[in-house]
């Protein structure tokens, strides 16, 4: 099953593709776009409604599929075989929202904005010089990133309500902050947590809340500072390309894993299923993950990774069966 922001991103690559590669087979084309044929029989019957606005049913495209599976559009209209050309005024409004989602911290792909940017400057000439005289301030900006870097300054613990992705709830915490890290487009808080005792990394932009306490910061006077560098072999959060890649198959209920482990791919598969790839910086916590999702994830390469969660999970599972039963007086 397709989800209906996946379905237009995918008919609006769909149109010119087929106009590129007329007689295209059904196959090859779901082969390209990554889905099921029959993903793409139901994007075919959608393009039926498809057409310029304000105009008539006549003027609605027409996909053809033959006996064969080739599959040829019809009925495509001037404009939509155009490329597309911009007004001063919406090149403007582009660049200008673009510039201002640059200074967004976690932006997952950064590079690719500013590559579409500095693009987009190129080619729209008097636009772009427009777009320079004007700013976007947001309303309530990165307040987690302004209080933790206040708590930071003044020496003040915080009290923070985190997301925990993997278990799917909010946390609270008092941590003494240490340090604030830039990582990869990210932040992060590092600090003494007093719940784990231990120090911890925090993402900042999985704080649902943030509390500056009237206390002091007090992490203790050996607490190690973990090592963030990006190309550092003890970090958790480093990926480089030495590193094991993985592919994994995620049930719909496990499509959140892309947003919080950096993929290589991804590519929606039958039943609204994603098929990922990843480089495992550290296999353990890639472990620990399928683990916790269990039937919700399979591992599908390399088989050696698969055949180690397969026996971890079994081992785990005899430990379980194997642990004495309380009985039902014991229990209450």
């Amino acid at each position: 099953m397709s989800t209906a922001v996946a379905q237009v991103e995918r008919l609006l690559n769909l149109v010119p593709y087929l106009m590129r590669h007329p007689g295209s087979t059904v196959t090859e084309v779901a082969e390209e776009f990554g889905v099921a044929p029959k993903q793409i029989a139901k994007d075919l019957n959608v393009l039926w409604f498809c057409g310029l606005p304000g105009g008539f049913a006549d003027d609605l495209m027409e996909a053809h599929v033959e006996e064969g599976g080739a599959i040829h559009l019809d009925n495509v209209a001037g404009p939509i075989g155009r490329p597309l050309r911009l007004s001063t005024r919406e090149a403007v409004a582009l660049l200008v929202a673009l510039r201002a989602l640059a200074q967004v911290p976690g932006l997952a792909d950064r590079d690719a904005l500013n590559r579409a940017l500095a693009k987009l400057e190129d080619v729209t000439g008097e636009a772009a010089r427009v777009a320079e005289r004007l700013s976007v301030e947001f309303e309530v900006g990165d307040v987690v990133l302004q209080e933790a870097q206040r708590a930071l300054a003044e020496g003040r613990l915080v009290h923070l309500r985190y997301y925990v992705p993997s278990r799917d709830e909010v946390t609270e915490r008092d941590v003494d902050p240490m340090r604030i890290v830039l990582l990869s487009g990210r932040a992060y808080l590092e600090g003494w947590c007093r719940s784990s005792e231990a120090v911890r990394v925090f993402r900042l932009d999985r704080v649902v809340g943030i509390d500056v306490l009237d206390k002091p910061a007090e992490p203790p006077a050996d607490a190690p500072v973990m090592d963030l560098t990006e190309h550092s072999p003890g970090s958790a959060l480093r990926v480089d390309e030495d590193d094991p890649l993985v592919t994994l198959e995620l049930a719909a209920s496990a499509r959140w894993v892309p947003e919080y482990y950096p993929c290589e791919s991804s590519q929606e598969i039958e039943g609204g299923a994603l098929r990922v790839r990843l480089r495992a910086a550290d296999p353990e916590r890639i472990l620990r993950l399928m683990l916790r999702l269990g039937g919700a994830a399979r591992v599908v390469a390399p088989e050696e990774f698969a055949a180690q969660v397969r026996r971890t999970a079994a081992e785990a599972l005899a430990a379980y069966e194997s642990a004495p039963q309380e009985t039902g007086a014991a229990a209450r």
